[in-house]
C-alpha cells in the first residue's frame, strides 16, 4: 500500500524570511556555513536526539523477523510476524491524525493537482525528485559495500542529468541501469540492527524505531537540505522535498483513499505489508526467476484489470436506507448517456465495491454499453455494518435475504434517478457473488421474491458448495505443511517476499509466472485468510458473541488478531456461524447450515432455468470433478465451460471477454 503520508523534509520549521543585501561570493559561501552550522544543525541535531531517545525504547531484538505462535490445523503453520508494537496506542493515534490528514487535506488537493498537472508533467518531476536524491544513494550503497549498486547510481545519475535534462526524463531505465534504493535504514539492518519497534509518528507516517533514526540521517545527504542560502531561500528549502514527495503521491492518492475505505483495520493490514516489504528490502531479497514453475492458474486473475483511465473516479456513489439496520448502504454506479442494459454486480467473498478487480468487470461492461451497479459483497465490513440483519455473515440464505432487500432498495433508488434509461436489469457475480447470484436466481424461479426480477443472471466460477469451498481455502493456506519443517517458516517468509517483489516490479501475470503450486496455493490461502481474519474482528466488534478471548471492542488490538488469526474457516463455522444461527432459531442443526448452503439443493429451480448463464473453468479449485458434472446436467446449453483458466483467471483473456459478454441481454442501439 502506497504510504502517501510519509514526508522526506524531516526539518519542517518555516521561519519568516529577510531580505538579505546583496553579498559577494565569499560572503555567500560564509553565509552558507552559518546557516548549516547554526540552524540546520540544531535543527538535525534535535531530529536524531527524538529519534534516538524512541530507539532506545525498542527492544533488544536484532532478529529481523519474529514469529508468533499462531498455527493452522497441525499446529505447524508458521505465522510471520513484524516489529512487535508496544507503542501501538499512541501509532494508532498518529495513524488516525495522519488518516484525517489525507482525507481533508491531502486527499482533495491531489485530485485538483492532477487535474491542473498533467500526467508528463507529474512524472517529469517525479524522476527529477529521485534523480535529486543521488547522493543518498551513493553514501547507502557504499557503506554497505554495494560497489556496484553504487556504480549502477552513478551511471544511472549521469544519464538523467545530462540527456534526461536534469533528471526530468528517465532513459537510464530505457538503457536498462539497474536502480539500488539504499537508505540507512536499510544500511543499519545490512549491518545487523534489528528493526525495534513498530512507529508511526504525526505527518510522517509509518516507520520503525531503526528507519526512523535512518530517515534522520539521511537527511544532510538530500540536496534539497542545503537549498537554503540564506535566510531569504530558508521557505524554499523546506518545500521542495515535500513538493517532490507530494507530487509523486498524488496519482496514488485515489488507490489509497480506497484502501482506507476498503479495509476493515488499514492500520493493521498496512503494520503488516509494509514491515513485511521492509523486510525483503534489508535482505535484498530478489526471486531466481529461472527454472520449472506450475503456479495455480488463478493466480492470472490478476491480470484482470480496469482498462479506462481513473475508472474508480468516474463513478457515482449513492446511498439507500435500510429499515432493517436503520443505516445508509452505499453503491456505486457507472450509467450510460443513453438508454441501456443495466447490470447488478456481487463482487467475490469479502469483496469491496471499488476495488480493482470489481472495477474491471465493471469497466468490462461499461466500456461495451452497459450501465453498471456495485455493491460490496455480504462478508465485506460495509455491507456487514450496514445491511446485515445476522451477527455473523456466512449463511447464505440470510445473506440473500439481506442483498435482495438492498438490491430492490438500490434498484428502485435507480430508477428514480434514471427511468427510462434502463431497458434492462441483469444481476452478474463472481466466485461467492456468483454463488449468491444463483440462489436469488432460485428464489424467483419459486415465486419467493417479492417485487425483485431480474431479465437475466449470469454467475462466474461459483462453487457449489460453500462448505467444501471453505474447506479447500484452509487447505490452501496450509500447503506450507507439505514442506520439511525444518526450513519451512524460511520458506514462507521467501514466498510473501516472492509476492511483494513482484508487486513492486508489477509483474505481468498473463505472462510466465515463476512460484511453484505450492507457493501460489499459499498466497491464495493467505489472502482468504486475511478476509476471515477481518470478518471475524469487524463482526464481533458490532456484535460480540462472547466466543474470543480477547475484547474486539477495544482500541489496542495486537492480542486480539493473534488469536483471530488462528482460526480457520471451518473452525468459523462451527463455533461462530452455526452457535449463533441455532440460538436464532434459523437452523436446527449443523446438517441443515451446510445443506442450505449447497447449490445442489436448489437442482429442480436452477435446471435449464432460461433466464441463467454460468461460466465454469474444469481447474478451478473450489470446485470438483462431481460440480462440473452438476453444472453440465443442471445448466446445459446456458453453461461455457472452459478446460483450464482456474478460478477467475481466465477473465483478462479477450475471446473469454468477448464470450462473457454474449451472456448479457444485448445492446438495443447497436
Amino acid at each position: 500500500m502506497a504510504q502517501l503520508l510519509v514526508n522526506r523534509a524531516v526539518d519542517a520549521r518555516l521561519p519568516k524570511a529577510r531580505q538579505l543585501p546583496a553579498q559577494p561570493s565569499s560572503a555567500v559561501m560564509r553565509r552558507v556555513a552559518r546557516s548549516f552550522t547554526h540552524a540546520r544543525a540544531k535543527s538535525l541535531l534535535g531530529i536524531v536526539t527524538l529519534v534516538l531517545l524512541f530507539s532506545l525504547c525498542a527492544r533488544a531484538d536484532t532478529n529481523q523477523v519474529a514469529t508468533g505462535t499462531s498455527h493452522s490445523s497441525a499446529d505447524q503453520m508458521p505465522w510471520l510476524d513484524v516489529p512487535p508494537d508496544p507503542l501501538e496506542g499512541f501509532n494508532r493515534c498518529s495513524w488516525a491524525l495522519n488518516t484525517w490528514i489525507f482525507r481533508v487535506l491531502i486527499y482533495p488537493l491531489s485530485r485538483v493537482y492532477n487535474v491542473i498537472a498533467p500526467r508528463l508533467a507529474r512524472t517529469a518531476l517525479a524522476n527529477a525528485g529521485h534523480n535529486l536524491s543521488y547522493p543518498v544513494r551513493l553514501f547507502n550503497n557504499s557503506l554497505q559495500g554495494k560497489w556496484h549498486g553504487a556504480w549502477e547510481e552513478t551511471k544511472r545519475f549521469g544519464a538523467n542529468s545530462t540527456l534526461g535534462l536534469g533528471g526530468l526524463f528517465d532513459p537510464a531505465t530505457h538503457w536498462k541501469m539497474a536502480r539500488s534504493d539504499e537508505d540507512f535504514g536499510q544500511t543499519m539492518g545490512h549491518w545487523g540492527a534489528g528493526p525495534g519497534f513498530y512507529l508511526v509518528l504525526p505527518v510522517f507516517g509509518p516507520s520503525s524505531g531503526r528507519d526512523a533514526l535512518g530517515k534522520a540521517v539521511d537527511v544532510p545527504f538530500d540536496p534539497c537540505f542545503w537549498l537554503g542560502v540564506g535566510y531569504s531561500d530558508e521557505i524554499a528549502a523546506q518545500v521542495v522535498r515535500p513538493g517532490f514527495t507530494f507530487n509523486t503521491t498524488s496519482g496514488d492518492a485515489s488507490s489509497f483513499k480506497r484502501n482506507l475505505d476498503s479495509l476493515v483495520d488499514p492500520y493493521e493490514t498496512t503494520r503488516w505489508l509494509d514491515s513485511l516489504n521492509r523486510q525483503r528490502l534489508v535482505a535484498d531479497f530478489t526471486p531466481n526467476q529461472n527454472g520449472q514453475f506450475n503456479p495455480n492458474p488463478s493466480l492470472r486473475a490478476l491480470a484482470f484489470k480496469p482498462q479506462t483511465p481513473n475508472f474508480a473516479e468516474r463513478a457515482t456513489s449513492r446511498h439507500v436506507q435500510i429499515a432493517a439496520t436503520g443505516k445508509r448502504l452505499s453503491y456505486s454506479c457507472w450509467m450510460q448517456k443513453k438508454p441501456s442494459p443495466m447490470v447488478c454486480y456481487l463482487p467475490g467473498l469479502g469483496s469491496y465495491r471499488l476495488e480493482e478487480s470489481t472495477l474491471a468487470y465493471a469497466d468490462l461492461l461499461y466500456r461495451h454499453g452497459y450501465s453498471v451497479i456495485a455493491i460490496s459483497n455480504p462478508f465485506h465490513k460495509e455491507f456487514m455494518d450496514h445491511a446485515s440483519t445476522i451477527p455473523v455473515p456466512g449463511y447464505a440464505p440470510a445473506d440473500c435475504d439481506d442483498l435482495i432487500n438492498a438490491l430492490t432498495l438500490i434498484i428502485r433508488d435507480v430508477r428514480r434517478w434514471k427511468g427510462g434509461e434502463i431497458t434492462s436489469v441483469s444481476l452478474s457475480g463472481v466466485s461467492h457473488g456468483a454463488f449468491l447470484t444463483l440462489m436469488i436466481a432460485a428464489r424467483e424461479a419459486t415465486a419467493g421474491q417479492d417485487g425483485l426480477r431480474f431479465d437475466r443472471y449470469v454467475a462466474i466460477n461459483p462453487p457449489v458448495e460453500l462448505a467444501s469451498a471453505a474447506r479447500r481455502l484452509d487447505e490452501m493456506f496450509d500447503a506450507p505443511l507439505a514442506w520439511p519443517v525444518q526450513g519451512r517458516e524460511l520458506r514462507s517468509k521467501q514466498t510473501l517476499y516472492k509476492a511483494l517483489y513482484f508487486d513492486s516490479v508489477s509483474l505481468n501475470y498473463s505472462g510466465p509466472v515463476p512460484l511453484t503450486r505450492t507457493e501460489s496455493d499459499y498466497l491464495i490461502g493467505v489472502v482468504y485468510r486475511h478476509t476471515l481474519t477481518s470478518a471475524i474482528a469487524d463482526s464481533q466488534r458490532r456484535n460480540d458473541l462472547g466466543i474470543l478471548q480477547h475484547d474486539p471492542k477495544r482500541f489496542t488490538r495486537q492480542e486480539l488478531y493473534r488469536e483471530v488469526r488462528k482460526i480457520s474457516y471451518a473452525e468459523y463455522a462451527n463455533q461462530f456461524v452455526i452457535p449463533c444461527l441455532m440460538r436464532m432459531g434459523r437452523v436446527a442443526s449443523p446438517k441443515q447450515v451446510e445443506e442450505d448452503c449447497d447449490l445442489k439443493k436448489l437442482t429442480p429451480c436452477l435446471r435449464n432455468n432460461s433466464k441463467i448463464r454460468v461460466q465454469i473453468c474444469d481447474d478451478d479449485f473450489l470446485i470438483s470433478h462431481q460440480d462440473v458434472s452438476w453444472f453440465k446436467e443442471t445448466f446445459g446449453p446456458n453453461l461455457q465451460e472452459y478446460p483450464a483458466g482456474g478460478h477467475l483467471g481466465n477473465l483478462y483473456v479477450r475471446s473469454v471477454q468477448a464470450t462473457l459478454l454474449k451472456m448479457f441481454p444485448p445492446i438495443a442501439h447497436e
